[in-house]
């Protein structure tokens, strides 16, 4: 009961929930109870609508109450392509890239880079694992989008990233 924690019936949650996120924890643990200490929960009209970036292509998803999504629309005519391209699943065919030229391809999710397993001028086929993301103790593998050659790497292991930074580029 340090710090004004007050145990949960069952007290191994509790001891899990801190092993577990030892640096968010705390603040969960002393304000369970309080629901003004975390983020509102989205209210409104609006609140099954939302709109995403992937790949810098928006899309607006509506989301019913049991979580499925009903409906799905690209913002701007950004193109509507889910999965690989059966057209292009063979090797790498791509000319060499200057390096540092290329596409940006941009951490999907906040976190740590874990391993950066591509180097500038390697060839990589679409879904190849090019870079392996940490993020809450869970590890979130970063794919190559489409075949090419890697023109630069930034990211680098060890280093924090935010959601949209640039890992690597990709010509």
């Amino acid at each position: 009961a340090e710090k004004g924690i007050e145990l949960s019936a069952d007290k191994i949650d509790d001891a899990l929930t801190y092993a577990m996120f030892p640096q968010i924890a705390p603040k969960f643990l002393e304000n369970r109870n309080n629901p003004d200490a975390f983020e509102p929960a989205p209210k409104g009209a609006d609140e099954d609508t939302f709109t995403v970036t992937v790949d810098g292509n928006e899309y607006v998803v509506k989301v019913d109450d049991g979580g499925d999504v009903t409906d799905l629309a690209p913002v701007n005519g950004a193109p509507m392509s889910f999965g690989g391209d059966s057209g292009n699943a063979g090797a790498a065919t791509s000319s060499p890239v200057a390096a540092g030229g290329g596409d940006p391809i941009s951490a999907p999710l906040a976190g740590n880079v874990w391993k950066v397993l591509v180097q500038p001028g390697q060839a990589v086929n679409e879904g190849d694992v090019v870079i392996i993301l940490e993020a809450m103790k869970m590890e979130t593998e970063v794919r190559a989008p489409r075949a090419g050659t890697v023109g630069s790497v930034t990211a680098t292991e060890g280093a924090a990233v935010k959601v949209g930074d640039t890992l690597y580029t990709l010509g």
